[in-house]
């Protein structure tokens, strides 16, 4: 008897709750559910107030779009190490630093950064991801960042010829400021982090010194790769640079595209580099076209890339695919193809984006 209870028990509440049983549960009703006919109203009565209250909408064909047969795939693991914590990134005159940390992590960092220095802070906006300083004198301390003012003002004027150097009694004259911005790396869970050098002094305000600004970076990439992913995470930078630099989107037939919010110079070399950093043997590139021909898993590669297609290192030769870079109104897009321009496999131009993306500085 006991064991017998103990089932009805175990069973009782589905029997109850089951469409057949004494309470119908309707929650999965509409698995089953199918399409009726539209309603139709004669034409004698008023039908301003009478509408489909659960239309379909209409479903818009993709020919690319990816389907799962029978079970939905586990996500993929890309990047299995760490990829430079902190490096500084260089392109023409422009340089940058990239992190590893989420901005949330980084803007308390470049914070403490100027707090450690001695230097005020005039300005903070968490949306924008700014911070900037009080004017301060370079020549009033040893700390950090007013070593590298004036590191950089020595090098500036190095380079001078002798008659356009700064004369010494000037220098007190002077006010500098740093402006540091905290964006969104292109990396998912990345950061970069920009810095902008201003000069003043009576007469009004001087051009940036790049030479400055290179010295700043050097100083504060040093402190956050001493604090990389050991420090707080600010509650206020949750939104900072909200903006992602990179995003895989699909087009309207449902083929994959990594849409690039940066210029195409820095799109360019950023693709460049990814190739390189993921051991993609690039066998062709062409700027003006915007394309990089690429061989995928070549024969005898030892590179992250081998494991994208079928055979992995064991395939004997290469895919070979077309990565096109181009500009539109909505950014740089990214797409992959076959050397003909014909589409390629869905999965394979997912895949190389993915990666693409996970190596991008």
């Amino acid at each position: 008897m006991l064991i017998a209870g103990l089932i009805l028990a175990l069973t009782g509440c589905h029997l109850l709750r089951d469409d057949k049983g004494l309470f119908v549960d309707s929650r999965d009703d509409y698995l089953e559910a199918k399409a009726g006919q539209p309603l139709v109203v004669p034409e004698n009565m008023g039908a301003r107030h009478i509408e489909d209250t659960w239309p379909i909408p209409e479903i818009a064909e993709q020919p690319a779009a990816k389907t799962f047969a029978h079970t939905v795939p586990r996500p993929k693991l890309f990047v299995g190490r760490d990829l430079d914590a902190v490096r500084i990134q260089r392109l023409g005159s422009r340089s940058w630093i990239v992190s590893g940390d989420a901005p949330s992590q980084v803007w308390p960092q470049i914070k403490q950064f100027l707090g450690d220095n001695n230097v005020g802070i005039e300005l903070e906006d968490p949306p924008k991801g700014v911070v900037q300083s009080a004017w301060l004198r370079a020549g009033e301390g040893d700390d950090v960042v007013r070593q590298a003012i004036r590191e950089g003002l020595g090098e500036r004027d190095a380079a001078r010829p002798e008659e356009e150097r700064s004369a010494p009694a000037q220098a007190g004259d002077w006010l500098d400021r740093v402006q540091l911005t905290v964006e969104r790396g292109i990396r998912q869970g990345s950061s970069e982090v920009h810095v902008v050098h201003s000069r003043m002094n009576a007469v009004g305000e001087a051009p940036a010194v790049t030479e400055v600004e290179t010295q700043l970076i050097a100083k504060l990439a040093d402190h956050l790769a001493s604090a990389v992913s050991a420090g707080p995470v600010s509650m206020v930078g949750r939104d900072i640079a909200s903006e992602d630099k990179a995003r895989i989107v699909e087009d309207e037939d449902g083929v994959p595209m990594l849409l690039l919010n940066v210029d195409f110079d820095r799109a360019w070399a950023t693709i460049g580099q990814a190739l390189e950093r993921a051991e993609v043997e690039v066998t062709e590139s062409n700027r003006d076209e915007g394309v990089y021909l690429a061989l995928i898993a070549p024969d005898g590669k030892s590179g992250f890339m081998a494991r994208i297609l079928p055979g992995g290192r064991k395939a004997s030769k290469g895919r070979a695919v077309a990565i096109h870079v181009k500009g539109t109104p909505e950014g740089i897009v990214v797409n992959v193809r076959d050397p003909a321009d014909k589409p390629v496999d869905r999965d394979l131009a997912e895949e190389v984006l993915l990666t693409l993306r996970e190596f991008a500085t």
